[in-house]
């Protein structure tokens, strides 16, 4: 079976969301055993019902089993936002997918081991996608990166080659903040950069992604409430653009109203 369109809804859906243009790769050997990665199982995402088309299901096992097999993309949400998720276990199926999906917002998480076969592959032809900057999370619970005592050869020492590219993380929990926090970020340059444009309604939208990933990252981090002053920012920018959308509605209504009658 051919990998399914991520651009094409799930049939039958009810929800009128925007998807963001945000595709997440899970590249991994062990990502289908039932005893790995059980907080993203568990916790992290929903994943559509096919039967319902509603969110009630937690991603798990039998899910990303589906995903491997069938070669396709699930539909997973984060609380009101929705994202694809695609998990192999193949480089060269992975390699595949992401070339087909370039001119999206690509997020991939891979292990070490595979991540020193695919992350020189995609920086070489994938240049104008993965750029300096725009990171790569590699996933790994002992980075091995430096000799020393009693931890045997390096193994991700290649990693040292693409720090421009990388994100090395060893604790699921860190792995899950930090990408919540750069998926905030991202919604919001991207808002940022429809409000210069003038593309007030997708600014909004994106604002408001950005606020719910920015809730999300002081919830992850509990007492800390790193994010409570750009949240209260992010309100405000909310409500102005609000506003102004309603100004222009009612300037739009009022010249419809002045027109002379034939």
């Amino acid at each position: 079976m051919s990998q399914a369109d991520i651009r094409k809804a799930p049939p039958g859906k009810t929800e009128a969301i925007n998807t963001p243009n945000i595709f997440i790769v899970w590249l991994d050997e062990h990502i289908g055993k039932s005893e790995e990665y059980i907080i993203w199982k568990s916790s992290f995402f929903m994943t559509m019902d096919p039967t319902t088309n509603l969110y009630e299901r937690q991603l798990n096992k039998d899910a990303i089993d589906e995903s491997i097999r069938n070669e396709v993309c699930l539909y997973v949400q984060l609380d009101q936002v929705e994202f694809m998720f695609q998990a192999f276990v193949d480089i060269e199926k992975c390699f595949l997918a992401i070339e087909k999906n370039r001119t999206k917002r690509i997020i991939l998480i891979t292990s070490g081991s595979k991540g020193r076969i695919i992350i020189p592959a995609l920086v070489v032809n994938f240049r104008e996608t993965f750029v300096p900057g725009y990171l790569i999370y590699i996933f790994c619970a002992k980075m091995n990166m430096i000799t020393t005592e009693g931890a045997g050869d390096p193994t991700n020492e290649w990693a040292f080659d693409y720090l421009d590219h990388v994100s090395m993380q060893n604790h699921q929990d860190d792995l899950l903040t930090r990408l919540v926090l750069d998926i905030a970020t991202y919604f919001f340059e991207e808002g940022e950069r429809f409000e210069k444009s003038g593309e007030l309604d997708d600014a909004l939208k994106y604002y408001e992604w950005s606020k719910l990933m920015w809730e999300r990252y002081d919830t992850m981090e509990k007492k800390r409430n790193p994010m409570k002053g750009k949240i209260n920012k992010m309100a405000e920018r909310i409500d102005n653009i609000k506003q102004q959308l309603r100004s222009k509605k009612n300037n739009a209504e009022g010249d419809d109203i002045s027109q002379p009658c034939d």
